[in-house]
């Protein structure tokens, strides 16, 4: 008599007989695993967005004296105001114009600092036309500069257009040496650039005109 099981028909001879036990587990796991991945991407998203957000500079308008708003394109280069203007041109008048025998050197080199690279070669063209050094040197030369209005004229975009009014008095080392005075107006206009470690008040001086009333 033949006691052996009977072979289900369902399972193929020759294969083992298993019941996948863990196959639920382990897709769970890997839906975990792929919600963590999703979730720590959109977590870093959020950092970088912030850390965007925060570096973002704010928006600034601008109110002028009449009551004009206008939007500050680049915030973090401020506009110039009226006392940066008016404070680079009294240190640019005294470097280029308030000259003497032995420091002539040094403030000449300190106002050509102050004007742009067109400038620098047109007012050198003119220092050697006029033979100032030459002067200086020779009648060993010292003066004093007094200013009397710094006015803003225009401002524009692009330059802001300044009057300066004043007066030099010379006077020299040798005791015999040549003496006077000289009435003048200067026409400069200043061209905005940049903030710079180079050019901190965001304006060089682009020409300088010198019209004089009174020379004695």
């Amino acid at each position: 008599m033949n006691t052996t099981d009977p072979v289900p028909e369902t399972l193929p001879l020759g294969e083992p007989a298993y019941y996948e036990v863990w196959g639920g587990l382990e897709s769970a796991n890997k839906a975990l695993w792929a919600a963590l991945w999703f979730s720590t991407t959109v977590a870093m998203l959020a950092l970088i967005m912030v850390r965007v957000v925060i570096r973002r500079p704010p928006v600034v308008i601008r109110v002028d004296d009449a009551g004009q708003a206008q939007v500050v394109l680049d915030p973090q280069q401020p506009p110039v105001s009226e006392a940066e203007v008016k404070n680079f041109l009294t240190i640019f008048e005294r470097f280029y114009t308030e000259l003497n025998a032995y420091t002539y050197a040094s403030d000449l080199k300190l106002a050509f600092n102050m004007m742009t690279p067109d400038f620098q070669t047109k007012a050198n063209d003119m220092l050697k036309r006029d033979g100032v050094v030459e002067l200086l040197k020779a009648n060993q030369i010292k003066t004093t500069l007094f200013l009397t209005e710094l006015k803003i004229v225009a401002d524009t975009p692009d330059v802001i257009e300044c009057k300066v009014k004043g007066y030099r008095q010379t006077s020299s080392y040798k005791q015999d040496g040549p003496t006077g005075e000289v009435v003048f107006e200067h026409d400069i206009i200043l061209k905005k650039v940049p903030r710079s470690e180079a050019a901190p008040n965001g304006i060089l001086v682009q020409d300088f005109k010198e019209s004089v009333f009174k020379r004695e």
